[in-house]
């Protein structure tokens, strides 16, 4: 009898236990932190030239991108290629187009490049008493772009537009489009920043040769 009345017991035990543990699997969890993450380190320094012109640099456009806006933003080319999403659980140290100019300046000040910063409504930069050609940059393109469910890419344009700026307006020197689309080792936030960071210095060491190119036709 006794026997009994324990197995009964256990066996209610048991059922009040599994009822406990399956109201606290529905309970809400805590969310997820938040990743931020930045362009990572900068590319090393190559050896100064004086023959290198100094530029200054205005501040980057972003068309795609509201002010302030952080989001790691994605798309799915295979789906609605047209739609720009954000990643929920991932963000930008700082706004995209502050970040990418200034990873950008970095690489433009490789070999002792002067470069300084252009300011809207103020008077173009000089040196020495001479002003500087002024480079105005637009962040075009900047997401994590899936081809497929597993194939993607990060995706980088950037418009690069030199002007001599002048009292009666500026002087078309040069302007180039520079894309580039890195493979991202996986589907995920992690890896779409990873090649975006790739992709942004990649077009900083082309638009770091291409300056060099239009500086020294321009001051022949």
């Amino acid at each position: 009898m006794k026997s009994g009345l324990l197995n009964g017991r256990s066996l209610l035990a048991g059922g009040l236990l599994a009822v406990l543990l399956a109201g606290c699997s529905n309970l809400p969890q805590p969310p997820q932190a938040v990743a931020r993450y930045d362009l990572g380190v900068p590319p090393a320094l190559a050896p100064a030239s004086d023959a290198l012109q100094p530029v200054a640099l205005a501040k980057m456009q972003a068309p795609l991108q509201s002010d302030g806006n952080t989001a790691v933003r994605y798309r799915l080319a295979y789906a609605d290629a047209q739609v720009l999403h954000a990643y929920a659980q991932a963000r930008w140290s700082l706004p995209p187009a502050q970040m990418v100019l200034q990873r950008l300046r970095e690489h433009l000040g490789q070999g002792g490049r002067v470069v300084l910063s252009a300011e809207a409504g103020e008077l173009p930069p000089s040196v020495q008493g001479r002003q500087v050609p002024v480079l105005r940059l637009s962040l075009e393109e900047f997401s994590h772009v899936f081809a497929s469910a597993r194939q993607s890419a990060g995706w980088v344009r950037v418009r690069a537009t030199l002007v001599d700026p002048a009292p009666q307006g500026d002087v078309l020197l040069a302007q180039q489009v520079f894309e580039v689309r890195q493979p991202a080792a996986a589907p995920n936030a992690s890896a779409g920043v990873q090649a975006l960071a790739q992709g942004v210095d990649a077009i900083g060491q082309q638009m770091l040769l291409w300056l060099q190119t239009v500086t020294a036709v321009s001051k022949r």
